[in-house]
């Protein structure tokens, strides 16, 4: 039988399932790294709106080699989630908006997302962590590598927005993701960028954290249900 570009062959389709899973998998491996990394590390509990003998006090205090060994493993958490919006983004990609803006504009936001936690958010916080230990326990020094860490964190959140609202809009639009994930994606990138101008008062935190319970979610959907049905869920 002639095989046409609107029926892909049987081989296609086990590339794509085999493709899917595995970057489905890999989301799952994402965002339980990043959570353990996050409990091994026993993240910060100063903030922007601490003092820098708070600031300095809590590095100087927190365990080097573990605090070191969580962010090493949140850091391999957030560089998985990228082969998992690979996959997210290719899955809703089709000719017309989806292909040529939103998938597009989805996976690079993802990008901006995962660079800007690494660097300068998480090396400000692992500079900050070293030179507490290790050269000066200077409070403005220190005081001021973790305001940069925070305010890292608080910009990646808008490219982290962009993403879900991209990648929920394109899966609505193909309907190549269930329609919970869609229309989740699609609120929660909207409520995440309207929460980062509160960032201090914990309201952008609560969002992000349910981003990612969406990722962990999505990712076991994915795993469950790899091919798309005919019409959404």
């Amino acid at each position: 039988m002639t095989q046409t570009l609107e029926t892909p062959s049987p081989t296609s389709r086990l590339a794509d399932t085999r493709t899917t899973r595995i970057g489905a998998g890999l989301g799952v491996a994402s965002i339980v790294l990043i959570a353990t990394g996050f409990a091994v590390a026993a993240a910060t509990e100063t903030t922007i709106a601490s003092s820098p003998d708070e600031v300095a006090a809590f590095y100087t205090g927190a365990g080097l080699a573990r605090t070191l060994t969580g962010g090493l493993i949140e850091t391999l958490g957030l560089v998985l989630f990228l082969p998992f919006a690979a996959m997210l983004t290719s899955r809703v990609r089709e000719p017309g908006l989806s292909g040529e803006l939103l998938a597009p504009t989805a996976r690079m936001a993802a990008t901006v997302y995962v660079g800007i936690c690494l660097a300068p958010g998480m090396s400000a916080g692992a500079a900050a962590l070293w030179l507490a230990h290790h050269g000066t326990a200077d409070p403005a020094i220190i005081a001021a590598l973790n305001d940069l860490r925070a305010l890292s964190y608080f910009v990646a959140l808008v490219a982290f927005a962009l993403f879900l609202a991209a990648v929920g809009y394109a899966g609505s639009v193909t309907r190549r993701l269930p329609r919970w994930a869609a229309t989740a994606a699609m609120v929660l990138g909207v409520a995440l960028a309207a929460s980062v101008p509160f960032a201090g008062y914990d309201a952008a935190d609560l969002v992000a954290l349910l981003g990612l319970v969406w990722v962990l979610a999505t990712s076991v959907s994915l795993l469950r249900h790899p091919v798309p049905s005919s019409t959404s869920e």
